[in-house]
């Protein structure tokens, strides 16, 4: 069954009749006026006017002017109409490729070549070919586009956290782009971290850039040609042609940065589609972003920004896990802060949350990169030292509790305050399951205490002064 067709589908053809109708009318009317017109032409050359003005002449020249135009219709008609009908059939062809849906699959299949149509001459009907054809591509080009955007944009949006949904965008956009390596850097908390990257050499050192840096404040896009500190990777390490920087920024206000590493310079084509791809990228970080603050709400302890207990308690099961499978101890330390109710009583609870915060933040700078602090509790606090055997749990334990010693109270409160802790790892204690883990540490806690706190205990050991 033939496909609708759109209404004034049929009004090239219908155009294209009165054309050559009107063509024969004027050619004919032409041809007539040249018979009336030649008697009285040829008596001012000086043939007599009894035989010029004779009706079997005037028929005659009739007959000739006649014959004259019909043949120069008939003429035009093999020269001109086959080329104005190819055109027409082009643009026929084309529309009904437009109108099917599988007609636009298979446009887009096999390119927009097979919708031109001949261009055989310099005349205006050449160049009306030359622009049907020109048309076509740009159309082809656009629907294209419109194709690899809206593909670009689901998958973006089927993608909330932001490492996965980063390296995706990274990944598309490099095989659209014909890019040889790349890298996406987004802005968290102030500072510019590289997401993804691939095919760069250091890729993470291009945050210190001036120039992308520069793109970063301005939100313009910049090409650096040929740069000279920039290494390409997957073989004989080589600079890349160019350099393109594209901001990512949402009401003024910058994301983060695309950098696009080619052997080539990136064409007027490139740079449409890359800007199409960066708006549909503004919105899925913008998501993954607000995702990932939610988050992070979600698992901070609101008044000292460490870990809740419900996130601990999942990171624990995680860590114990991990351990298990990959033979690697897990450490696990928990202290609570000695005498805190005399604190609350004496100076208020708005002095015991400033300790809090104290607190927590002394212990978060002496423990190290891959360390998780969980406030448990109260003024009880977790914190899962992955991959750390015993000696060196003791020693992070015993770092905590010293540098709590130390702290000088800022505001209104105690002059010191001193710590109880209690320490072991899954190495030491062979427990089968996180909870007894956790169980055997808190009783080492309440050991530290009940032997006159400000002290490690390790769990199954003797305490530690």
């Amino acid at each position: 069954m033939s496909p609708p067709q759109a209404p004034g589908l049929q009004q090239p053809f219908a155009a294209r009749r009165r054309l050559f109708v009107e063509l024969m009318s004027w050619m004919i009317g032409l041809g007539l006026v040249a018979g009336l017109v030649f008697p009285p032409f040829v008596v001012l050359l000086g043939v007599p006017e009894s035989l010029a003005y004779k009706p079997s002449f005037y028929a005659a020249c009739l007959g000739a002017g006649l014959t004259v135009g019909a043949l120069n219709f008939l003429i035009a008609c093999r020269v001109v109409r086959p080329r104005v009908k190819k055109l027409s059939q082009g643009m026929r062809n084309f529309r009904m490729a437009l109108l099917e849906e599988e007609g636009q699959a298979s446009m887009l299949g096999r390119g927009s070549e097979r919708y031109h149509v001949p261009v055989d001459s310099a005349d205006e009907l050449g160049k009306a070919a030359d622009a049907f054809n020109r048309l076509i591509d740009a159309l082809v080009r656009a629907r294209r586009t419109e194709d690899a955007v809206r593909d670009f944009s689901q998958t973006l949006a089927s993608q909330l956290d932001l490492a996965p949904l980063c390296r995706e965008a990274l990944s598309v956009m490099l095989a659209r782009s014909g890019a040889v390596g790349g890298a996406l850097f987004v802005l968290q908390e102030g500072e510019l971290q590289c997401a993804a990257a691939y095919g760069l050499s250091h890729a993470e050192d291009l945050a210190r850039r001036s120039d992308l840096r520069k793109a970063l404040t301005d939100l313009k896009a910049r090409q650096v040609d040929s740069p000279v500190d920039v290494l390409l990777t997957g073989g004989p390490q080589v600079n890349p042609r160019e350099l393109l920087l594209l901001p990512v920024e949402s009401k003024g206000e910058p994301l983060g940065i695309l950098v696009l590493a080619s052997l080539t310079p990136f064409t007027p084509e490139i740079f449409r589609l890359l800007d199409f791809f960066r708006q549909s990228l503004k919105l899925a970080l913008q998501n993954a972003l607000s995702h990932e603050r939610l988050g992070r709400i979600a698992a901070m302890d609101a008044l000292t920004g460490c870990y809740n207990r419900r996130m601990g308690m999942e990171r624990l099961g995680e860590e114990f896990s991990r351990a298990r499978r990959g033979g690697e101890p897990l450490g696990l330390v928990m202290f609570d802060i000695d005498h805190f109710k005399p604190v609350n009583d004496t100076w208020g609870h708005l002095a015991g949350d400033r300790i809090l915060v104290q607190t927590a933040r002394t212990v978060q700078r002496v423990l190290r990169e891959g360390d998780v602090l969980v406030r448990y509790g109260g003024e009880e606090f977790l914190i899962l030292l992955p991959g750390t055997a015993l000696p060196d749990v003791e020693q992070v334990a015993e770092r905590v509790r010293q540098a709590v010693a130390r702290m000088d109270i800022t505001e209104e409160g105690p002059e010191r305050i001193t710590v109880s802790i209690g320490a072991g790892t899954t190495a030491s204690l062979d427990e089968e399951s996180p909870d007894a883990l956790l169980h055997r540490v808190d009783e080492a806690l309440y050991r530290a205490k009940a032997e006159g706190r400000n002290r490690v205990v390790l769990a199954g050991m003797e305490p530690v002064s």
